[in-house]
């Protein structure tokens, strides 16, 4: 499951398994939640006591509130400029490309077979029942409002006659119309 949450309290932000930083486009870290303090405080940024993790980092990271800019963006290229040179970037960067290498295709045909061509839309089909009979409430809503809008629109095409006085008519009808 991936979350993405702004400044958690130091109880949420320790819940999480893994965290990756991003800032401005760039990864800043990648990895246990629980080895944040202990690399950023290896590359000369310690941590205060009694400070939420979460806030810290963001604050190392995050540029468009700092006072002086110059010295902010700085910071955040040495703290990207080291992350990229990391065991554990290296590390991750093997993993994807070990696991891009083949194309998905290939693999999910090397380990599934190839897909059943009739199956898959009846699948789908059966996938989007199951959906809608699982959220009743939200689809009788919805079919409530549309035969509520085809019964107006349709008062304003019986309204109209079929002269040449009415074509304006007709044309706004049909442009407003969101069922056609």
């Amino acid at each position: 499951m991936i979350a993405s949450i702004h400044q958690p309290s130091t109880t949420t932000f320790e819940l999480f398994d893994k965290l990756l930083l991003l800032s401005r486009g760039r990864t800043a870290y990648n990895g246990p939640v629980s080895d944040v303090k202990e690399y950023f405080d290896s590359m000369g940024y310690k941590m205060p006591l009694y400070m939420n993790p979460a806030e810290f980092v963001i604050e190392l990271v995050n540029t468009d509130f700092a006072r002086n800019q110059e010295k902010a963006a700085e910071q955040l290229d040495n703290i990207q400029g080291l992350w990229s040179k990391s065991e554990n970037a290296l590390t991750i960067a093997r993993e994807i490309e070990g696991e891009t290498s083949g194309s998905a295709e290939t693999k999910w045909e090397d380990e599934h077979g190839s897909a059943n061509k009739f199956m898959l839309p009846l699948t789908l089909i059966h996938r989007s029942f199951i959906k809608s009979y699982r959220d009743v409430v939200a689809y009788g809503i919805r079919i409530a409002m549309y035969m509520g809008l085809a019964i107006m629109m349709g008062t304003v095409w019986l309204r109209l006659g079929t002269g040449q006085e009415n074509i304006e008519s007709f044309i706004n009808a049909i442009v407003s119309s969101p069922l056609l």
